[in-house]
């Protein structure tokens, strides 16, 4: 049991109702703090994911173009992926950014660890910072179809506030940027 300023769940029972290849879905019987019992799904991620904010030495952020089934639209985002449960997430972080857009960083810095949805996933996103760049070979998974956009800071904050770009991961990473790097000898 979790708890934070006295406010918790104990969790009575888990039950898997569905286990993919990726996913599993937990059914949670829990006890509330007022002692009534409730169900909680709760989606499952082991290992979590990465995400990377890649940035040219001309301050331009590397975006990916992909479909994701979910939302069921083409997005724009920050190079992410999974990453193994025992994997080193610099490894990750360094594999996803290769495979996606061909990109190798020569710098790197850890910037947050965060949770972006978790009334029912336990997955955490881990930003990382890549600076001098050099550009190599992508070595994409099968079923994937992507494709690389290099985009000014600039320009990459105004998708962020006009709406263009709606992923969580990317809106963080980028705005995340923004705050605490621009304008710092970068």
């Amino acid at each position: 049991m979790r708890t934070h300023g006295g406010v918790a769940e104990v969790v009575l029972e888990r039950q898997h109702a569905y286990r993919g290849i990726s996913i599993e879905v937990l059914d949670k019987t829990v006890r509330l703090p007022d002692n009534r019992v409730a169900h909680r799904d709760v989606v499952t991620y082991p290992g979590g994911a990465v995400c990377v904010v890649a940035v040219t030495d001309d301050e331009r952020v590397v975006l990916v173009r992909q479909f994701r089934p979910a939302p069921e639209m083409t997005m724009l985002e920050i190079p992410a992926g999974r990453r193994s449960v025992h994997e080193h997430l610099l490894t990750a972080a360094r594999r996803e950014l290769s495979e996606e857009t061909g990109y190798v960083a020569g710098r790197w810095s850890k910037c947050v660890t965060f949770w972006p949805s978790p009334g029912f996933v336990d997955e955490r996103l881990t930003l990382f910072l890549a600076r001098d760049l050099s550009l190599g070979r992508t070595d994409m998974d099968a079923d994937e179809f992507i494709a690389t956009r290099l985009v000014p800071v600039t320009e990459a904050l105004r998708l962020c506030q006009n709406g263009t770009i709606v992923d969580a991961k990317t809106l963080v990473g980028v705005l995340w940027y923004a705050q605490f790097e621009c304008g710092n000898g970068h």
